[in-house]
């Protein structure tokens, strides 16, 4: 499993072509703002500035409502031209907005006019990205102004185009965009001398603009669900869109570390948001996640496989949720595989789709155990899911379906090898058949050779990182092996020796996954497990450090901050110390950049994670354990 890191910094470079990661749109009330060219009601909404000079600078400001966008802007030029034909070869605004339709982007281009006096009148023109020909948008206000005392040459915009004007800006959270000055001094030959932007515009990759993050709404009600759960900085897994309200709206659905969250659309009247714990100790015990309209009713559930451990084993289950209540509710599950250190018993799933409008059918079949046989298994049904189906049982495969009120049975195939088993003496995941409990547990190179032929990986596959630690409490130390981006942690007496521990880095790509060290910073006597991960985001590469830790029942997130930032050759990084038994991390050293160049904001992302200490402002920190975090000291 892999997460993708949402990239949220907010950055902002006077240059031709500006590095910026995201657009910020701040949420504002209609009624305190008026089109009238003047931006006295902007005062304290972030202005992004492009170019920069007497000539060709544009400072602007984006905002949005229910209604539409908000478009502040100030222009610095020597000379305006401007010509009643609204083309391209004169002073303009341009900005570009992309939203999702089917697995791809939609994309328009918004002109963005200012009048002369006595001449022409200001005006918002729109069409497709790159067309020459396009049409006067309806229902859009755009009113320009001369620039305020000291700034002569140029003018001020204030603009407001209606959402019903822009495709797809129903999905606003899922937008991306771009904006540029075009800068005309010829009237009389017209020709673009000058086109700072923020953002790429290239019309066959829609994908290269940047992500709008607008203030508010989804992203702030994520802030508060994350720190209600103490889970600050945290990302999800999972992030789906998708109608589960079942109004034609489409919800946000994400999977943060071990809890599915809905909020958005017409989930609970768009106000909110609910969740659901799930029974699983990280992340990584979650496979296998999708979206599917199970019911019949218009309406996606959410499924996937849990792995649920014990101490005498593990187990999946297959789980489907629906949001059809005020929160999400787990409305059918069935039992998958269990394992044990005797062997492996398991099933297939499958979705069919019903026939003449019927809901889609939830199909399990068996399939041959491993190191198992009927004579072997002593394992009671589970009773809390639909029990397992053996692969010795009365039946080879049992269909289940919705009937209006639950997944009911819906049709079974009987076994022509079904064989009585002996008679069960456990249940539930803690069970252990009779053989299991006559042999001695597997070591950890046999758990390590099971774990490969899980995860699909050669015999001979080599880890790029092997590391021993004492990582889970217990004074006998844990072997910790990343492939690609994938870590597995075992030991002869983690988890009594019957089992591992899988997790999915939150890597990109395997390559992104820099370094992984270990090192007991908390005092706890065990060690903590350092990851840095690089993130590429349009021309910028952060390098984030990701600090994590076993507790009792789990695997924690202590700390995700970035230590690194490169550009162009430019580069900050971060000087990180873990010895002493402490964490602390220090500027270390610039290249290229200086206080005076430095052109990033320097506040976090949205995304919660710090940007880099700098060498001519910050000092060093150190981190203490506390509330589950790392957190600096006084």
């Amino acid at each position: 499993m892999r997460w993708m890191f949402s990239t949220l910094l907010w950055l902002a470079i006077p240059s031709t072509t500006a590095a910026q990661v995201a657009l910020p749109l701040a949420r504002i009330d209609p009624a305190e703002v008026r089109i009238d060219g003047a931006l006295r009601e902007w005062r304290d909404i972030r202005r992004l500035e492009i170019g920069g000079g007497a000539d060709a600078g544009l400072s602007v400001s984006f905002a949005y409502a229910d209604a539409g966008l908000y478009v502040a802007a100030e222009v610095s030029d020597d000379r305006f031209v401007r010509t009643s034909t609204h083309g391209g070869d004169e002073d303009v605004i341009v900005v570009t907005l992309a939203f999702p339709r089917g697995r791809s982007l939609r994309g328009i281009e918004l002109w963005l006019y200012a009048g002369e006096s006595g001449r022409s009148p200001a005006v918002v023109t729109g069409g497709a990205i790159g067309a020459r020909r396009r049409s006067e948008v309806r229902g859009a206000e755009i009113v320009e102004a001369p620039r305020s005392a000291g700034g002569a040459g140029g003018y001020s915009l204030e603009a407001f185009v209606p959402w019903s004007a822009v495709p797809g800006s129903e999905r606003l959270e899922e937008g991306r965009g771009a904006v540029r000055l075009r800068d005309v001094d010829e009237a009389a030959h017209p020709t673009v001398e000058r086109e700072p932007s923020l953002g790429p515009v290239a019309p066959r990759d829609l994908s290269a603009l940047l992500p709008l993050r607008p203030a508010g709404g989804e992203a702030a009600t994520m802030e508060a669900f994350l720190a209600a759960q103490g889970l600050a900085g945290s990302l999800p897994s999972h992030d789906f869109r998708e109608d589960v309200a079942g109004d034609e709206r489409v919800e946000r659905i994400a999977l943060v570390e071990r809890f599915v969250v809905v909020m958005g659309g017409g989930y609970g009247g768009g106000a909110g948001y609910g969740f659901l714990g799930l029974d699983v100790e990280s992340p990584g015990d979650l496979r296998d996640v999708a979206l599917r309209d199970l019911t019949g009713d218009g309406r996606e559930e959410l499924t996937f496989v849990a792995r649920q451990r014990g101490t005498g084993g593990s187990r999946d289950v297959l789980e489907v949720l629906s949001f059809a209540g005020d929160s999400p509710a787990v409305v059918f599950a069935v039992e998958l595989r269990e394992e044990t250190a005797a062997g492996v018993v398991e099933s297939r799933v499958r979705f069919e789709r019903g026939r003449r409008g019927r809901p889609t059918a939830i199909v399990v079949s068996t399939v041959p155990a491993r190191g198992l046989d009927p004579a072997g298994w002593r394992m009671e049904p589970a009773s809390d899911v639909e029990p397992l189906l053996l692969p010795w049982g009365p039946f080879r495969e049992r269909t289940y379906r919705w009937d209006g009120a639950r997944f009911a049975h819906d049709g079974e195939r009987p076994n022509p090898d079904h064989a009585e088993p002996a008679a069960p003496v456990s249940s539930g995941v803690a069970a252990e058949s009779a053989s299991a409990a006559s042999s001695p547990p597997p070591g950890t190179d046999e758990l390590l050779a099971a774990w490969r032929r899980e995860a699909g990986l050669s015999r001979g596959a080599r880890p790029r990182f092997d590391l021993g630690a004492n990582l889970a409490g217990d004074p006998t130390p844990e072997r910790l092996l990343v492939h690609g981006a994938r870590m597995v942690v075992v030991g002869s007496a983690f988890r009594d020796g019957t089992g591992w521990f899988d997790f999915g880095i939150p890597a990109a790509r395997d390559e992104d996954l820099l370094d992984v060290t270990v090192a007991d910073i908390t005092g706890e006597g065990r060690a903590e497990i350092f990851f840095r991960i690089r993130q590429t985001i349009g021309e910028v590469r952060r390098e984030v450090l990701m600090v994590c830790h076993f507790v009792p029942d789990g695997f924690e997130t202590l700390l995700t901050r970035e230590v690194a930032r490169e550009q162009a050759g430019q580069r900050i990084e971060n000087e990180i110390v873990t010895s002493g038994g402490r964490l602390e991390i220090r500027p270390g050293a610039a290249r290229g950049w200086s206080a005076a160049t430095w052109p990033f904001a320097e506040s976090a992302g949205a995304d919660g994670v710090e940007p880099p200490l700098l060498p001519w402002r910050d000092r060093p920190l150190r981190f203490r354990h506390a509330g589950g975090r790392l957190v600096p000291s006084p």
